[in-house]
């Protein structure tokens, strides 16, 4: 599995809408629209470009706690590849989950992975470079702010880590759902 996720699970009947994640970049505008289905707080997340911890920290005022749950070297790789799973909580929130591939290309941050068992919020901090972010796809389960949703995008710092990641945002993050969570909605960046 070399940087691709499979399809988040019993999502196969949502409804998919291709969609352009263009960001426009100027002297004075960086930009990026998304899909008006995301509730304003929703849309920042969906946009943090390798701050997000930072970000929900500000929010509800009070330091992340990263549990890894799963942080699995894959063999054979031509760099040092690893599986990971985590869940992100704020005190005793609950916020999200995130799967990710990580392909290690650099010494010093296969060692923040493996001795030091950093998060990416501090592998970033830890190398004093801010990734490059691309949005791939971003879906709902359900069909309002305040039911569940997730973005697939990956990190890049050019010859030391690619990172691609799924992180699904629990429901009532930031308001009450109330809804039906059996359907729900995936817009996908279009290859051209």
């Amino acid at each position: 599995m070399t940087g691709r996720l499979p399809e988040p699970s019993n999502t196969e009947h949502y409804r998919k809408i291709p969609f352009q994640f263009t960001e426009e970049l100027s002297s004075k505008n960086v930009f990026l629209k998304l899909p008006d289905s995301f509730s304003p707080l929703e849309r920042m997340l969906l946009q943090a470009t390798g701050n997000l911890q930072r970000i929900m920290s500000a929010y509800y005022n009070v330091p992340s706690h990263v549990k890894i749950l799963k942080n699995k070297a894959v063999p054979n790789t031509e760099y040092m590849q690893y599986e990971r799973k985590i869940v992100m909580y704020f005190e005793d929130k609950l916020a999200y989950e995130a799967d990710s591939i990580l392909i290690v290309k650099d010494d010093n941050v296969l060692e923040l992975i493996e001795k030091h068992k950093y998060g990416l919020g501090q592998i970033f901090g830890h190398t004093h470079r801010s990734p490059d972010f691309v949005l791939h796809a971003i879906g709902r389960h359900g069909n309002a702010p305040g039911a569940s949703f997730w973005r697939d995008y990956s990190l890049t710092i050019p010859d030391v880590l690619d990172c691609f990641i799924r992180e699904t945002f629990v429901q009532d993050l930031f308001e009450k759902y109330t809804g039906d969570c059996n359907d729900g909605t995936i817009w996908y960046e279009e290859k051209l």
